[in-house]
């Protein structure tokens, strides 16, 4: 992959992200066009980047921070599915890679390469006219105060597979398997090469109510039949919108994918293991 303009988003309130950019920034080759938003405009060494709202015409977008700062990057860049590189800032970044110079040496020198990593689609609204969005890790129904439970009805290609009580649902893809869908009991998918969705309920009212993977290729719908207080949704924990009781949402695999940049010898058990500590014998020998 030639890298000759380059996308860059950063955390600015990450300690010390003026100086992990400017290390960046002495790695990069000075033949290299740099593009950022106007939220670097405070970073040193701003003249040699240019600003733009946009990174369209860029072959690469490198984003430093954490797995949320990967999102919001890949939201940012969805349209033009250009290629992402996450780079970890003190976060356990299960999306990005943990060392910077290695991570910039891989992508200008090859020795990396672009993963497809599938997008959730959700349309939501009135009948007349419903609105859309897209989610790299999940898609989180949920009800806010005291009285947050939700009765909710699951259909997956016009077959009822259920309703239950719960404290909601996490509509999550491969990628993120292991997010919040693990914390509440999920199974972990691999993104690699598999296109699922996983359906998590949270905290339900009947034990016969678990997690259900389903193929990345299949449309369903969740309908939240009842609820004592506000009921919204919550795009990779970034954005939220409002629903209505009786309101019903549509869900499929997005046309668009993130491209992921993974530098060479990536291994995704090897990330459960050692992010997670998946694993590991506790007694002694």
């Amino acid at each position: 992959m030639k890298i000759e303009k380059l996308g860059i988003i950063a955390n600015m309130k990450k300690k010390a992200i003026n100086s992990i950019i400017s290390e960046a920034i002495e790695i990069i080759p000075d033949k290299v066009e740099l593009f950022g938003n106007r939220a670097l405009s405070q970073l040193p060494g701003k003249d040699k980047i240019m600003f733009s709202e946009s990174f369209k015409g860029c072959d690469a977008v490198v984003a430093f921070g954490g797995d949320g700062t990967i999102l919001t990057a890949a939201r940012m860049i969805e349209k033009d599915e250009i290629p992402l590189l996450g780079i970890k800032i003190r976060s356990l970044g299960f999306l990005a890679e943990d060392n910077l110079e290695r991570a910039l040496n891989a992508l200008f020198n090859g020795r990396c390469e672009i993963q497809e990593r599938m997008r959730l689609e959700v349309k939501h609204g009135n009948t007349g006219g419903k609105d859309k969005v897209t989610a790299l890790n999940d898609i989180v129904i949920h009800g806010v105060g005291l009285s947050r439970v939700l009765h909710i009805k699951i259909s997956i290609g016009g077959t009822l597979l259920g309703e239950y009580l719960s404290d909601g649902v996490i509509i999550s893809t491969p990628t993120g398997s292991t997010a919040y869908s693990l914390a509440a009991g999920g199974p972990i998918v691999t993104p690699v090469g598999m296109e699922a969705f996983v359906i998590t309920p949270l905290c339900p009212h009947s034990l016969s109510v678990r997690p259900v993977v389903i193929s990345g290729e299949e449309s369903f719908n969740v309908k939240v039949i009842e609820s004592a207080e506000k009921i919204f949704i919550t795009i990779d924990g970034q954005e939220t919108r409002e629903l209505r009781v009786g309101e019903t949402l549509d869900f499929c695999r997005s046309k668009r994918n993130t491209k992921l940049i993974v530098t060479e010898n990536y291994n995704f058990y090897g990330l459960v293991r050692r992010k997670l500590k998946w694993g590991g014998v506790l007694r002694k020998r």
